[in-house]
């Protein structure tokens, strides 16, 4: 029994340590890979209307692919082997960028089939890892290890942030800005390579096929999504309206988002120094707002938090035709992660401690195809708007306030408090989340750590691995269930 314990342990703290690295290497993919996208298309000549779309369309195309990885999962039926192949090709997919990078010609077009895989693949893994982790995780720790690990992995995505704004000064000074995007492509390659390599040390778990027993549970595949998704529509209810105005605030949203690099680059002239800073900025304003939209969530309730982060971003990208000095946008920007943490904090919550959890596969399968829709949908009435009037400083500023005003539109689809989900009170003790992408003035895309939100039993304070280890019990077997919690 005693060896039994010993080798339990051992294979927990390998669990967790490949776990906390493979984090890091991915968040520092995601802060000096895909955040500079944008960039390295308008350093190639390929046009501003280009460079924000290319923050949008892809992920619409990578989340219509990804709907067929509960197919392939269920073929595989092992979550390390999907996870790995998963991961493997999102870093294949920043090889592709690095060879473009350093290409003599590439047409604008090209660059969208390396993006689409990588959000496609990227998509794809999350629903998996979170029911993989779910099962190598015991239950007691799992709060306190993947609050940790949250926090390991907004540092890595900081680090990639700044090392990616220091590469490209350096770029300016000597010529070869084309050169250094290719480098840090391969960096973020070559971390996203590592974070596959720490997935294949973890512990394996199987898929387990459908049985009789569950005939309630919803099946995963896109037929059975799609007719949950139909029904919904029919039947929108207090989730549906929740999920139409956040559709609805997402539009708004990217009229402007995807165009404020291609302004701050191109119209103002920015240093790659400055751009850096003021993305970072953003960032570190949004994890200093978590804490007291925790406290505000655990007193006032998800409603109201969700009402102070929407009134929040209405003003937020129309403040920018006030001034466009750089200490009065870096105020933007700490006040845009501000309100953006309250906003995703309250979308979270409502999401995952309000809506029956047997209607969330379809509610949040509308959800996420609707957000990557409206994403698009945003951004190419931004364009229209900016192939109107001219890709003119005076234009993006017009563009900016649309899409202020449209936020405030917006917002009286919120749904009042006799028609909202209802109102609960939470605890909130820690944000736990994955980041997938960091956007000017659009906040961070975040996909939370389902593993570590148990809708069955209370919280428990995290234990040590030597304590977690006496938990005398072998990994839970998959059931629909746990995919239903896991679903991005």
């Amino acid at each position: 029994m005693r060896a039994t314990h010993a080798d339990r342990r051992h294979e927990l703290r390998r669990n967790l340590f490949a776990m906390n690295a493979d984090g890091f290497a991915f968040s520092v993919m995601v802060g000096i890979g895909e955040t500079y996208l944008p960039a390295f298309v308008l350093s190639r000549g390929m046009g501003e209307l280009t460079a924000a779309l290319i923050a949008t369309v892809p992920m619409l195309l990578g989340s219509l692919l990804q709907l067929a990885a509960p197919l392939i999962l269920k073929r595989i039926r092992s979550y390390r082997y999907f996870v790995v192949g998963s991961a493997s090709l999102q870093a294949a997919s920043l090889l592709i960028l690095m060879g473009m990078a350093l290409a003599p010609h590439v047409p604008p077009w090209a660059v969208f089939i390396p993006a689409t895989i990588y959000w496609a693949a990227g998509l794809a893994t999350g629903p998996a890892w979170n029911t993989w982790v779910e099962q190598l995780v015991p239950h007691r720790i799992r709060s306190g290890f993947f609050a940790r690990r949250s926090r390991l992995s907004h540092i890595g995505v900081l680090a990639g942030l700044i090392s990616g704004g220091l590469m490209l000064r350096w770029s300016a000074a000597h010529g070869n800005t084309v050169g250094v995007f290719a480098i840090m492509f391969a960096i973020g390659s070559t971390g996203r390579f590592i974070s596959a390599f720490m997935l294949a040390r973890q512990t394996q778990a199987y898929v387990e096929r459908h049985h009789k027993r569950h005939p309630s549970l919803p099946d995963v595949n896109p037929a059975g999504r799609f007719r949950e998704v139909m029904g919904i529509l029919r039947h929108p209810g207090s989730a549906g309206r929740l999920v139409l105005f956040l559709m609805a605030m997402q539009t708004a949203v990217h009229v402007s988002g995807p165009y404020f690099t291609p302004f701050m680059l191109k119209s103002m002239q920015l240093s790659w120094t400055t751009y850096m800073g003021l993305l970072s900025l953003g960032f570190i304003g949004k994890m200093l707002s978590l804490p007291w939209a925790g406290r505000l969530a655990n007193r006032a309730g998800a409603d109201r938090l969700l009402l102070v982060g929407s009134l929040g971003i209405v003003p937020i990208s129309a403040l920018w035709m006030i001034r466009q000095d750089v200490w009065f946008l870096a105020s933007i920007q700490v006040l845009s992660g501000l309100v953006w943490g309250c906003y995703e904090l309250a979308m979270l919550l409502q999401f995952f401690r309000q809506i029956p959890a047997e209607r969330r596969v379809g509610i949040l399968t509308l959800y996420n195809m609707g957000n990557s829709a409206a994403m698009v949908l945003g951004s190419l009435i931004g364009a229209v708007i900016l192939t109107r009037l001219g890709t003119t400083y005076d234009a993006y500023l017009t563009v900016f306030v649309a899409s202020g005003v449209i936020r405030a539109t917006a917002v009286l689809l919120l749904p009042g408090r006799r028609q909202a989900i209802r109102a609960t009170r939470v605890v909130v003790s820690d944000w736990i989340s994955r980041t997938i992408a960091v956007r000017p003035m659009a906040g961070t895309m975040e996909r939370p750590v389902f593993a570590a939100m148990d809708d069955d039993e209370p919280p428990v304070a995290a234990q040590d691995a030597d304590s977690a280890a006496h938990e005398n019990r072998e990994p839970r077997t998959e059931s629909m269930t746990q995919w239903r919690r896991s679903v991005v």
